[in-house]
């Protein structure tokens, strides 16, 4: 079986969980006959690096060589880039029977979007998910701002691979338990699979040191560290005289103090620190870790939420007394009492209870205890073991007709119900309708490019709003030449124009182009494939270029509630659709005097049911002119029509209030940002641009030293 791994982490250059899950899974593949290769990113290759070991194959990419570095934010991109990068694979290398990808930061998502998208190259991949770390379920436990942009984004990205897997897999139970209160899961099938790990050596036999009390684990609220803290403040009150040592780095910030948490554990807890009681040895590498872990009387891992953390499975097998507790796999592993010990956040005394029980232990019994760990780990957490299961599951992931006929969504919702819109015919006929308001000078450009299209079965419907006689006179000859309609009329607006030219539209499908703009030739063509097999998607867009008097990218993105609620997030004006779903639902309101009529058909759209998609690339250019009605555009127009937007919507607007009411709090009113998985809201936004700011951040979060910097600047500023 050939089986490719992706992975945002990956030895040397990172450490934690999900490095050490790919590192043993890839071992553990490789030495039952299979053809592994591991895809991680780099910023120190040039391109793409492949490299062949005995074990595995690895490939290396970098993020920043690809356009998109220049206008996505950095996990946004990260995504488009192992896309990209398993594009360029499958064409050197042998297809992968399975990709295997972890759903943290969202990493598959461009990837299973070019799937179900119809690309050729993609649709037919048998893609798997293992679940680590959702962003959108972690960052609530470490109290980060999570609906701040890009932080909401990147969970939507998750909640995307998590829905759009053809099969999901779990090290835990409890993070499937915990994912129920976050997203839609009754609907999925997630397989327990426990992560593999193999114990080299034997037990160290060079014994304890008697009361060394050590934490163990990432300086965060989700590993529970604070919550450790106090407890020891009331056993020091009660006269308990052992010390804490918290083994854990900095560059971890404490979102609501905007500070590095070990920065806010040694100012909140000086007094502690200073007596000795609490030490904090920082940052340590690997073998001074391990030393403190040999010498451990009892290992603390108190997370408040966790999966299966690795620091329990290398514990355990180093032989040590584990208290942990229950919120988190841990749980799944530990018995307690026999092989380690277990205490119950919301019953804070069970703490103090079983450490004192440990402490009193005699070392007979800690041996015992110890040997009994590290018997479970070597046994349960084997190659041989967690490969038998897991290869049941591939062997039903190979054999699984993964083509669906319904697109993924990341919410199920029902607000108004409709009237499923279906294309019966094999080529149906496409009517691409242009308002027209004296754009003479550029029509025919438009018109070359419809004509260029890779889908032929088109009719071309051209409402002519009031021209004047000289751009009137354009059209008419033309017309000829592109075999068009000319539909005219008074001048009523763009949203009249539109709703005008639909009424003579004859095919089943429906496209609006305005004149100044124009297609690549195999738009059309993509739409058509997506509305065709997705019998759940009304409408399709893509990304913009801009030309004329700008240049650059737009991306759009699936528009989904609550994000388009707040702001626009495709390409609304040039869209193609379901004809009969937009009649029911999209008809332009010529109530948007000053714009936004589209995007408001986009909402009426969603909240009937007619779901929409992206294709992931410009194909759409967009041309930018000094006297559009896009550079008049006063923000008080806005206001204006986004007041009558929700006011049109209200019923649809308060299924989503809360979310969106956490939305503009963390971002300000969805105007000022149009891309969300950027950061908005930092200092200096305004003077630095997408390409540099994205180079900026992308060093920043690949390098531990530059972060914790950073934190220290942003406090700052």
């Amino acid at each position: 079986m050939i089986i490719w791994l992706l992975t945002s982490e990956f030895p040397p250059n990172y450490g934690g969980g999900i490095s050490t899950y790919s590192y043993e899974t890839a071992c553990m593949l490789s030495e039952q006959g299979h053809k592994v290769t591991v895809i991680t990113q780099d910023f120190n290759v040039k391109r793409l690096h492949h490299e062949e070991g005995k074990l595995y194959d690895s490939v290396r990419f970098n993020p920043s060589t690809y356009y998109t570095f220049s206008f996505l934010g950095y996990e946004a991109n990260l995504s488009y880039a192992f896309a990209k990068a398993v594009e360029e694979l499958i064409g050197i290398k042998e297809k992968p029977d399975i990709i295997e990808s972890q759903e943290y930061m969202g990493i598959a998502y461009y990837l299973l979007q070019y799937k179900w998208l119809q690309y050729p190259i993609f649709k037919d991949l048998k893609i798997l998910i293992t679940l680590h770390a959702p962003s959108f379920l972690y960052l609530d436990y470490n109290k980060v701002p999570h609906f701040q942009l890009p932080y909401f984004w990147i969970g939507e990205m998750e909640r995307f691979c998590i829905r759009a897997a053809d099969m999901l897999i779990s090290p835990s139970a409890y993070l499937v338990k915990a994912l129920q209160n976050r997203m839609e899961t009754a609907d999925l099938e997630i397989n327990v699979v426990k992560n593999p790990y193999k114990i080299s050596g034997s037990i160290p036999t060079d014994g304890f040191t008697k009361n060394e009390l050590v934490f163990f684990g990432k300086l965060t609220p989700q590993k529970g560290c604070l919550e450790l803290i106090e407890y020891f403040k009331r056993l020091w009150a009660g006269g308990f005289s052992h010390n804490l040592t918290m083994i854990g780095g900095g560059a971890h910030m404490y979102h609501p103090e905007g500070k590095d948490m070990i920065e806010f554990i040694r100012e909140k807890y000086k007094n502690e620190i200073a007596a000795g009681k609490i030490k904090l040895p920082g940052s340590l590498p690997p073998h001074k870790v391990m030393d403190l872990l040999r010498s451990a009387h009892v290992v603390l891992v108190p997370s408040t939420v966790d999966n299966l953390p690795y620091a329990v499975l290398e514990t355990m097998g180093q032989g040590k007394i584990i208290l942990a507790s229950i919120q988190g796999g841990q749980s799944e592993i530990i018995e307690d009492e026999k092989d380690g010990f277990l205490f119950d956040h919301s019953d804070p005394s069970s703490f103090s209870s079983k450490l004192q029980h440990i402490i009193s232990l005699t070392d007979e019994e800690i041996k015992v205890i110890g040997n009994k760990a590290n018997c479970k780990i070597r046994s349960d957490y084997s190659y041989e073991k967690i490969y038998f299961q897991k290869k049941q599951l591939l062997d039903k992931l190979l054999e699984k007709n993964t083509a669906r006929t319904s697109f993924p969504l990341t919410r199920n919702f029902t607000y108004k119900e409709h009237t499923p819109v279906t294309v019966s015919e094999k080529d149906p006929l496409l009517s691409v309708v242009i308002p027209f308001y004296n754009m003479g000078e550029f029509v025919e450009e438009t018109l070359m490019s419809i004509h260029a299209s890779t889908y032929k079965n088109t009719e071309i419907i051209i409402v002519d709003d009031g021209s004047n006689k000289t751009e009137s006179a354009i059209l008419h000859k033309l017309k000829d030449s592109y075999n068009f309609k000319i539909i005219s009329k008074e001048n009523g607006g763009l949203a009249s124009a539109r709703n005008e030219g639909v009424k003579y539209a004859k095919g089943q499908l429906l496209a609006f182009l305005d004149p100044d703009d124009t297609i690549e030739p195999e738009y059309y063509q993509k739409a058509i494939s997506v509305l065709k097999q997705h019998e759940n998607i009304y409408f399709v867009g893509c990304w913009a270029k801009y030309f004329g008097g700008a240049s650059g990218f737009w991306p759009a993105f699936n528009p989904e509630p609550p994000y388009l609620l707040a702001h626009n997030m495709i390409n609304s004006s040039a869209l193609v659709y379901k004809k009969e779903a937009f009649l029911i639902a999209g008809l332009n309101d010529p109530a948007m005097i000053y714009g936004m009529e589209d995007y408001e058909s986009v909402i009426s759209m969603i909240s009937h049911g007619y779901h929409g998609a992206v294709l992931p690339e410009p194909l759409w250019n967009y041309r930018v002119r000094k006297n559009s009605m896009a550079r008049n555009f006063t923000k008080k127009k806005q206001v204006y029509l986004y007041r009558l937007i929700a006011e049109k919507h209200s019923g649809f607007f308060s299924m989503f209030s809360t979310d969106l009411v956490n939305l503009l709090n963390a971002n300000g009113p969805g105007f000022n940002y149009d891309n969300p998985t950027l950061f908005y809201n930092l200092p200096g936004d305004y003077l630095i641009n997408g390409k540099l700011k994205n180079m900026i951040v992308s060093v920043v979060k690949s390098n531990p030293i530059l972060r914790k910097i950073a934190i220290k600047i942003r406090r700052v500023l």
